[in-house]
């Protein structure tokens, strides 16, 4: 398994919290463990299905900020950038909600690894006319949280948008199973 990228140890707990078990539930961190990968430390975070009580376990590569104690706390600017930015797209100011949420998911600045930052960024330019960019935001929020049927109809959008009628149908079909599964119609 790939180490989740990560540029903070809250984001690492916001990951975990936003992910889905197989059953529907979510997680909720019970232990982190510091480990030495083959390429620099891992932060493995074990965590328990709310909903069924099944463990899994999450590897993040913390070397973006690993013994840099400045860098610790970045999330708290990560997700004052996302509210901005949720704020932005409430009032119809889609600029400027995009340049926030670009921040939200920037490499170095941000996470890449926020699911939701990706999908809002992928709403915003679908909005904008700009679909192409919009599907590949959407299919990385897709990679990162599969089971969310939102950000499945997102993609589908976006598919459509381009031109892919078959695979849009495909994220469709998996956004209605994932919320019958769950219940959420």
């Amino acid at each position: 398994m790939t180490p989740i990228p990560a540029n903070s140890i809250e984001f690492e707990y916001v990951y975990v919290a936003n992910q889905r078990c197989e059953c529907g539930g979510y997680f909720a961190a019970l232990r982190q463990e510091l480990r030495q990968g083959p390429v620099g430390p891992v932060d493995v975070l074990t965590a328990r299905c709310e909903g069924c009580g099944a463990e899994r376990s999450f590897e993040f590569d913390v070397r973006s900020f690993f013994a840099q104690w400045k860098k610790y706390g970045r999330f708290r600017q990560t997700d004052r950038r996302f509210r901005e930015a949720m704020q932005h797209l409430r009032a119809g100011r889609l600029e400027e909600a995009e340049v926030a949420l670009r921040q939200v998911v920037d490499a170095e600045e941000g996470e890449p690894a926020f699911a939701w930052g990706h999908y809002h960024l992928g709403c915003v330019l679908l909005l904008e006319g700009r679909a192409e960019e919009a599907r590949a935001h959407l299919e990385r929020a897709v990679a990162i949280q599969p089971l969310e049927p939102e950000i499945h109809q997102a993609l589908a959008h976006a598919l459509e948008a381009t031109g892919q009628p078959e695979d849009a149908q495909v994220h469709r079909q998996e956004s209605t199973a994932l919320r019958a599964r769950f219940s959420e119609e």
